[in-house]
Formats: C-alpha cells, sequence, structure tokens
C-alpha cells in the first residue's frame, strides 16, 4: 500500500511540472528535471498552506460570531440599545465631520478629491485649512506654469547644411 502512495505521488510530481513548464518557460527553463519537481512541490505545498489558512480564517470569524452572540446573551435589552445608540451617534458624527468638509471645500472652490485633506474639528478651522491649502495650490501652480514673455516663442531656424544639423545635435551650435 506504501509503495502504491508513493508511486501515486511521483506520477502526480511528474505531471505537475510538466504543465508547469508549459506556462511558465521563462521561469523553468533553467531549472532541470529535480528543479521542477521541487518547483512542484513548492507550489503545492503553497497551495495547501492557502487552503489552510482559509479554512482557519473561516473558524476564527465563526468563533468570533459566537463568542459575541454569548456575551451579548449576558446583556439586558437596555445594554443592548445602549450600545447600538452609541454606536449610531458614533456614525453620525463622522458623517456630519464629512458633510461639513465637503461644504467647507465646495464653498472655498476647492475640488471634492482635495475635501478630506482639510483638518479641523470647526467650521472656521476647515475654513482657514482651506485657505492655507489654496495659497499653497495656487503658488504650486505659479511655480509650475511657463513663463512665455508675453507670447508665442519662433522656432529655431532649420538648419540648411548637413554639417549645421550635425553641430546642432552635437550641442555645438
Amino acid at each position: 500500500m506504501a509503495d502504491d502512495d508513493t508511486t501515486t505521488t511521483d506520477v502526480t510530481d511528474d505531471t505537475g511540472p510538466a504543465t508547469d513548464t508549459g506556462q511558465h518557460d521563462d521561469v523553468t527553463a533553467g531549472l532541470g528535471e529535480g528543479g521542477q519537481k521541487a518547483l512542484a512541490a513548492e507550489r503545492k505545498a503553497r497551495a495547501a498552506a492557502e487552503k489552510s489558512a482559509s479554512a482557519a480564517q473561516k473558524k476564527l470569524d465563526d468563533m468570533s460570531r459566537r463568542l459575541q452572540a454569548f456575551e451579548d446573551r449576558d446583556k439586558t435589552e437596555a445594554q443592548r440599545l445602549a450600545e447600538r445608540a452609541q454606536a449610531a451617534e458614533a456614525e453620525a458624527a463622522k458623517a456630519s465631520s464629512k458633510l461639513l468638509r465637503y461644504e467647507v471645500a465646495s464653498s472655498k472652490k476647492l475640488p471634492p478629491g482635495w475635501a478630506g485633506r482639510l483638518q479641523g474639528s470647526t467650521k472656521e478651522e476647515l475654513e482657514a485649512d482651506a485657505d492655507a491649502l489654496l495659497k499653497e495650490l495656487g503658488e504650486t501652480q505659479q511655480r509650475r506654469s511657463p513663463d512665455y514673455d508675453g507670447g508665442v516663442r519662433k522656432p529655431a531656424p532649420a538648419p540648411t547644411d548637413m554639417n549645421a544639423l550635425i553641430r546642432q545635435k552635437a550641442g555645438l551650435g
């Protein structure tokens, strides 16, 4: 029986690298037969480990739910309602803060994607931060914009002969 299992494993190992070699020629080309078998074994071990980790995560999630249910079993209805109210208040405060940031960004003509960057807890703090951010953005835009000196530039005259073209490309004139 043990010999049959070994033979089955060897057959599986022989077919595994053949399909892997077809898919990953650039990676497995220089490995040789022993290297390909080792690579196939490593890939099988990795797949088994991932499957085991997935099963363990599912079990952990199930145990967490059961623990929460066990803890909630002993709570009174008033405690449950108090926890729900506290969670709802926290969510409402977060939404209110987000809305205030977007309102300030809109009133200051700040791009909507930048609203999340505003810092502060009051409307005045957020407006001051938006003003500072707009000032920074304006300075950055001014630094990046090219200076055209009041008009369009004329292109350099094209070289008339091959020697002038070579000198120009070489940076000599």
